[in-house]
């Protein structure tokens, strides 16, 4: 018979008003995150999120292939969710992954060009997404 001392928490478990994003890393071996400035007015960026940074203000953005103002490059994902608000707000920073191994199922935004600018492979059978 065990102690509730003695158990560990799960992870993703919440208890009462507290509320955590689930683990972004499958492994955090050799692993690089650097932190941005995200710019404001984009709402909220889940865990995830791939994103590219604009050349005229070097502040990150949801990634988008089809634009053509330094976005439609990706640079790394969103380590944990963002709120920059609604238009208008203020800038927000943040820690993204620019190397490593993350749970494929988290990732959002990555299409076959964004595959190829982070030069990443995706694993279904694990579930990975590594660059």
């Amino acid at each position: 018979m065990g102690y509730e001392f003695e158990r560990l928490p799960v992870p993703g478990f919440t208890k009462g008003n507290d509320a955590t994003d689930p683990e972004l890393m499958y492994s955090m071996q050799g692993y690089t995150q650097k932190g941005v400035t995200i710019a404001g007015g984009q709402g909220i960026l889940p865990i995830g999120t791939v994103l590219g940074r604009k050349t005229s203000d070097k502040k990150y953005y949801v990634y988008n292939n089809g634009a053509a103002t330094g976005v439609e490059v990706a640079r790394g994902v969103l380590r944990k969710a963002v709120d920059t608000g609604v238009a208008g707000s203020g800038d927000q920073l943040a820690n993204i992954v620019i190397r490593g191994i993350v749970k494929n199922e988290l990732v959002s935004g990555a299409d076959a060009a964004a595959l190829v600018d982070l030069n990443a492979r995706v694993d279904t059978v694990i579930g990975t997404f590594t660059f």
